[in-house]
């Protein structure tokens, strides 16, 4: 299971959005903040990418031995591994991949082993702005249109250019 430990800075404003959107009053400033925080963990959670920095902590403990794990998020850039409150060294206990988030223990761990990943993600610039806009065209939709859960086909045909999937 992984957990989100720290989130970065949005990568859009309420002003960015209220502009866009023509919203000329402050009256739903909340809302329109919420949005941005909801609809950025949605397209992150849907592309495995993310759109600000962002810490990420791994629990496991198991009932076989496991040696390979990824990153809840693609473009991790370092990880940082503990087995039973050992720091592992990395290149000789562990060796990591950033373009794929791939971890590999060189060792087996016991089925009491606990391990502890902490994988620090950054934002790919590449995709930043394409992303950026999607979440901006998200963020407008759900506030005009409230109640709904659907994702516009126009949001959909961009983040599918970035989406990754697990295998």
């Amino acid at each position: 299971m992984s957990l989100l430990i720290t989130d970065g800075s949005e990568p859009l404003t309420t002003t960015d959005v209220k502009a866009w959107a023509k919203i000329e009053n402050s009256d739903e400033d909340t809302l329109v903040s919420s949005l941005i925080t909801l609809c950025r963990h949605e397209i992150e959670s849907y592309t495995k990418m993310v759109l600000c920095n962002q810490t990420w902590r791994t629990f496991y403990q198991f009932d076989y031995a496991k040696t390979i794990f990824y990153s809840p998020r693609m473009t991790a850039t370092s990880v940082s591994v503990d087995v039973d409150g050992t720091t592992l060294t990395v290149d000789t206990d562990y060796l990591f991949n950033s373009n794929t988030g791939r971890l590999k223990l060189k060792n087996e761990y016991g089925s009491d082993s606990e391990i502890t990943i902490t994988w620090t993600v950054q934002t790919t610039l590449s995709a930043q702005s394409a992303l950026k806009q999607a979440l901006l065209d998200l963020v407008i939709y759900r506030f005009y249109n409230r109640g709904t859960s659907d994702m516009p086909n126009l949001v959909r045909e961009v983040i599918n250019k970035y989406r990754v999937f697990n295998v």
